[in-house]
């Protein structure tokens, strides 16, 4: 009889614990579970366009597949999706694929390990699939319907915390992250952005002169040459970020983050974002992005301004210097030793303390 009470003595204490845990990660007040043991994108086996079910049903045999019809009228569109189903209200993570990968992109495991452990909403959309040339894809206004729709899908079928819903993207996921938090600047407490393509007209051209297959794939999305045919860069600068984003400038809580090596997309880029959407004279002199992208190299103008007060966590442990950090109103920018990559820590601490009111 005394085993007995021990062992549900000790039962009840372990479900006490894992509550008090679970309720620390929901308000974001203490130590958030990392149980995965990759720190980058680049280190995660397969590469990014590694992609299969298998590999998300051994890491997440909870995440389930579904289908969420389409508010255009289009074909349904296909997700993965978890949630605990626990009573509490509980925080949304809303992550977007890279350009040349759908929706069961692999680099994308850790961040859904991440919210089972910490019992988050985890919404991973496949908005048209990569990016491959198809007219459908690449920002186009059924991307952001079907974005819109994942959205909508999570808020109404999950006991979501309205106050913490975040979005996270990396590449061409971020760019489609910039179009969804302009979009719902009242909706997200905070979006993660790593490595953004921001402006499809200049990004033609950086691959085209590279022999990169991304050219291509933006010729086939926008209907020709963005350089040679004025249609065609139309489409590419309605598609593009960088045409939007200064509309809601210091309305939308940002973390955009850039490797200042990246030569698959340039960091100037992630500066570009920073100075569109932040307030009202933090605008950021337009020839510092040239300087950026040639010399590889911090401003001089820019390291007055940079921001050391210990509010960015993660970064060193993936080895990945801090050598930028500003901020202005909601919007903060991070460059950091390193190339095409997303570091999975920092961008997640980052937005587990974020909140909107």
């Amino acid at each position: 009889m005394k085993r007995f009470s021990i062992f549900h003595a000790s039962a009840w204490l372990a479900a006490a614990a894992l509550c008090a845990a679970q309720a620390v990660a929901q308000d974001g007040a203490g130590e958030l579970e990392h149980p995965s043991d990759y720190l980058r994108v680049t280190n995660y086996p397969g590469g990014f366009v590694g992609a299969d079910r298998e590999s998300w049903r051994d890491a997440v045999p909870e995440i389930e597949d579904i289908e969420i019809p389409s508010s255009a009228g289009a074909s349904p569109q296909k997700a993965l999706y978890f949630d605990s189903g626990s009573e509490q209200a509980k925080p949304l993570l809303v992550v977007l694929h890279s350009w040349s990968t759908g929706y069961l992109q692999n680099i994308d495991i850790p961040i859904a390990e991440f919210a089972k452990a910490n019992d988050w909403v985890f919404m991973h959309p496949n908005f048209r699939g990569a990016n491959d040339g198809d007219p459908q894809t690449t920002a186009s206004q059924l991307v952001l319907s079907d974005m819109q729709d994942a959205l909508r899908y999570a808020r109404e079928n999950a006991n979501v915390d309205e106050s913490r819903i975040y979005l996270m993207g990396y590449s061409g996921g971020a760019m489609n992250a910039l179009h969804l938090a302009r979009l719902n600047p009242d909706v997200f407490a905070g979006t993660s952005i790593w490595v953004p393509v921001y402006d499809l007209v200049d990004w033609y051209e950086w691959n085209a002169q590279r022999g990169e297959k991304y050219a291509g794939e933006i010729e086939g999305a926008c209907g020709g040459k963005p350089t040679a045919d004025e249609a065609a860069k139309e489409e590419c600068r309605k598609r593009s970020p960088s045409t939007h984003m200064s509309k809601v400038a210091g309305d939308v809580p940002i973390l955009i983050a850039h490797g200042i090596d990246d030569e698959t997309v340039p960091p100037d880029y992630a500066l570009r974002a920073f100075s569109d959407l932040a307030e009202k004279g933090d605008a950021i002199d337009p020839a510092l992005f040239d300087q950026l992208r040639s010399k590889r190299q911090i401003p001089e103008s820019l390291r007055s301004r940079h921001v050391n007060d210990g509010g960015l966590v993660g970064f060193e442990q993936a080895d990945a210097d801090v050598l930028l950090h500003l901020k202005s109103g909601p919007a903060e920018l991070v460059l950091f030793e390193g190339e095409h990559d997303m570091l999975y820590r920092p961008g997640l601490e980052w937005l587990a303390r974020q909140r909107r009111d």
